[in-house]
């Protein structure tokens, strides 16, 4: 069962919203339960952490502001999948920063929809992978999304997690094996960071989003930036492309 959450206050966007999600569901296979919202304070009315999967939010509401929802959810460390709906195309950095996985332009369509609902999928389903980790004797096993930087001390490879830290004696090469690439980037010989935590950098460090520091060596600053900059714009431009 996927959990939807729709705020918004047209009600004849809300009919087209359920019609599409309905029809999604029963030709691609899916369970949607979907609750809706009309305004801001009935969505925190009902809100419970951790309950949605995907929320759908319109930016302007007669009562309430969706980039504002959103902004809260991502400060009480949701990680629901959240599309944007908007009669405008102005608001690519703020999804940027909302990590919005789509923008549905109005009028609302079947395709729009679809889109949406196709890329929300695929990141749950993803969000759901993980690695293998050796741990003393045991494996323990590691949600990618849930990894912001890895660092080795004295041979042990400390892995910086939401939750915790777990320390391992695999060696880094292969953990960024196992990692794949991006959103992951190595960008010291002792450490990888996700990009999808860092808030800030400076010539010698990427500032994490807890507020940690993870070094940048001197000799290859600019490139290990750019490549920082790079993903930053895809993300940008992919959003932009959504509209």
């Amino acid at each position: 069962m996927v959990y939807i959450a729709v705020c918004e206050d047209e009600q004849e966007c809300r009919d087209k919203i359920k019609t599409h999600l309905n029809n999604y569901g029963v030709s691609n296979n899916h369970d949607f339960e979907v609750a809706f919202f009309s305004a801001a304070e009935e969505f925190w009315e009902n809100f419970q952490a951790g309950y949605f999967n995907i929320v759908f939010l319109d930016i302007y509401l007669e009562n309430g502001n969706g980039i504002e929802i959103g902004k809260k959810l991502r400060s009480q460390g949701e990680a629901c999948q959240i599309v944007l709906i908007t009669s405008s195309r102005d608001f690519a950095i703020e999804g940027f920063e909302l990590e919005a996985r789509h923008y549905i332009i109005k009028p609302i369509t079947a395709e729009g929809i679809g889109e949406a609902l196709n890329r929300c999928l695929a990141m749950l389903s993803e969000d759901n992978t993980g690695v293998l980790i050796p741990v003393g004797k045991l494996e323990l096993a590691i949600r990618r999304k849930d990894i912001m930087y890895v660092e080795v001390f004295n041979k042990v490879s400390v892995i910086h997690t939401t939750r915790e830290e777990i320390k391992t004696y695999m060696p880094l090469s292969q953990i960024e094996s196992l990692l794949g690439g991006a959103p992951f980037l190595r960008c010291h010989r002792c450490s990888i960071v996700n990009m999808n935590f860092i808030a800030d950098y400076t010539t010698t460090d990427f500032i994490m989003k807890n507020g940690d520091q993870v070094a940048i060596p001197i000799s290859n600053s600019v490139a290990v930036r750019q490549k920082y900059l790079d993903f930053v714009f895809n993300r940008l431009r992919g959003a932009a492309d959504a509209q």
